[in-house]
């Protein structure tokens, strides 16, 4: 039997009940266990998951009685994620968080150091477009040398009105609090931009060379709250491979602009480049290779079909498998505690005007029990 252990009750802790409930996902009979701190909000939980333990807080939610593969799940705003991560990793539970993972790099390295010891998985939901077929194809083609030498990346994703708390799921109000989101579109989107381009290009090293941050300013029910955290974010990555390469990308994530909406993700090398589509919620997506042919420009297209796996499910299924396959927790862990340093290092440079880097050996290393 597998025990879930479930902090929160609103609108993404339904999903991750939805994921644990569902046997292609966790196999074997599986115990649910839910917290909240409001009891309307965990009645209505209970009341959609009727088999589902409540307790009045997560505290002693966690103490109760559990095994080696158990499973903890961070569901809550992310100004309470390092208090609930910490006090799950301490009762010994293999911890997945929400994204953002924490508000701070010291927060999150705080998190790994406690994994470490305590021997857990520290996981994030940053991984829900992780290991997609287009993202893997991609790979590939650069791992074959179709691309040559890859001299640039693109990640660019701008829309109009997309923003979390503003344009779509009003009723969630803490998106619009930076101090309880801890920012803007780069804390809600940005884990998943950061979490591909990891995958796509396996860094070692990332030096944040340049990057800007502002709130465009608009009306509606709740303009006087539109410039107060990003939602307009632009980055110059130097990104540092396993492979011993060193690729520029241009990053750039907006949730609000005045500006054209643009979507581009994009391999460049010196015989082809790749784009391809990086989210499957939608459907089926695709992988451009884009050539010379005899000194004109060709393009094959191949399309791919989306994961059988709903994407709010995959965080729930990758760590139940790790933990199942007995993989490597403080592998996992600095992973994660890396691509948040990547992503706080986004918004660190734009605040402070200076370049950041960020090693994960060097992290791995400041954690380490």
């Amino acid at each position: 039997m597998t025990r879930v252990f479930l902090a929160g009750a609103g609108y993404i802790a339904r999903e991750h009940a939805t994921a644990a409930t569902d046997r292609s996902i966790l196999t074997g009979e599986v115990e649910l266990h839910v917290a909240d701190p409001d009891p309307e909000a965990l009645a209505s939980f209970v009341a959609a998951f009727p088999a589902a333990v409540p307790h009045p807080d997560a505290r002693s939610m966690f103490a109760t009685r559990h095994d080696e593969s158990d499973l903890a799940v961070i569901a809550t705003p992310p100004d309470s994620h390092h208090a609930l991560v910490r006090d799950a990793l301490d009762a010994g539970l293999h911890t997945l968080c929400e994204k953002p993972l924490a508000l701070t790099a010291d927060e999150a390295a705080d998190l790994a150091r406690r994994a470490d010891a305590a021997g857990r998985i520290l996981a994030s939901c940053d991984d829900r477009f992780r290991d997609l077929a287009t993202t893997q194809a991609a790979r590939r083609l650069d791992a074959s040398g179709a691309l040559g030498r890859v001299y640039h990346a693109t990640f660019v994703n701008t829309f109009r009105r997309a923003r979390t708390g503003f344009d779509q799921l009003t009723q969630s109000a803490w998106f619009r609090d930076p101090r309880i989101a801890g920012g803007g579109v780069m804390m809600d989107w940005g884990p998943y931009d950061i979490a591909v381009l990891d995958e796509i290009l396996d860094p070692v090293r990332v030096d944040v060379r340049h990057a800007w941050a502002t709130g465009p300013i608009t009306g509606g029910p709740f303009g006087d709250q539109s410039a107060l955290s990003e939602q307009h974010v632009g980055a110059v990555f130097d990104v540092h491979t396993r492979a011993g390469a060193v690729v520029p990308v241009s990053y750039e994530r907006a949730a609000a602009t005045h500006g054209a909406e643009r979507s581009l993700v994009q391999l460049e090398g010196d015989r082809a480049a790749v784009s391809w589509d990086w989210l499957d919620w939608l459907g089926d997506g695709s992988v451009r290779l884009t050539s010379d042919d005899d000194g004109e420009p060709d393009t094959v297209t191949t399309r791919f079909a989306a994961s059988p796996i709903g994407f709010h499910a995959r965080p729930l299924a990758r760590i139940a498998a790790a933990v199942r396959d007995g993989a490597d927790p403080r592998a996992i862990t600095h992973r994660s505690l890396f691509t948040f340093a990547w992503l706080r290092a986004v918004l660190d440079c734009a605040a402070a005007g200076e370049p950041v880097t960020v090693e994960l050996d060097a992290l791995a290393g400041s954690v380490v029990s």
